[in-house]
């Protein structure tokens, strides 16, 4: 794969746990890193779940190896030019020898 090809900047959301002021916590996420990925759409599957009908978009991320070290599965990925979050659902290390794709889910 050719280096400019990653040309969608990711960000990398973590849950982070905050002290607050009455001796509690906060739950907040915090971005853990900005990568560059490529973007590919893979699917949109509409679903109905008690009731309610609801859109499930899906895309592969291809980034870096190294990079891809970085990223834990709880991690939430922030597109920076689109609306919306996206939960990782598999990454997989071995596309080609230097990248790893990640596949990922928009929450709605």
């Amino acid at each position: 794969m050719n280096i400019g090809k990653l040309n969608t900047r990711v960000e990398v959301k973590r849950l982070t746990k905050t002290a607050d002021t009455y001796g509690g916590f906060t739950s907040t996420q915090a971005t853990a890193s900005t990568i560059w990925a490529y973007k590919k759409d893979s699917k949109g599957d509409f679903k109905t779940e008690n009731g309610k009908r609801s859109r499930y978009d899906e895309i592969e991320l291809i980034i870096r190896k190294k990079t891809a070290n970085g990223i834990l599965d709880t991690d939430l990925l922030k597109l920076v030019s689109e609306d919306g979050t996206y939960r990782i659902n598999s990454k997989i290390d071995s596309v080609e020898k230097y990248y790893s794709k990640i596949v990922a889910t928009k929450i709605k």
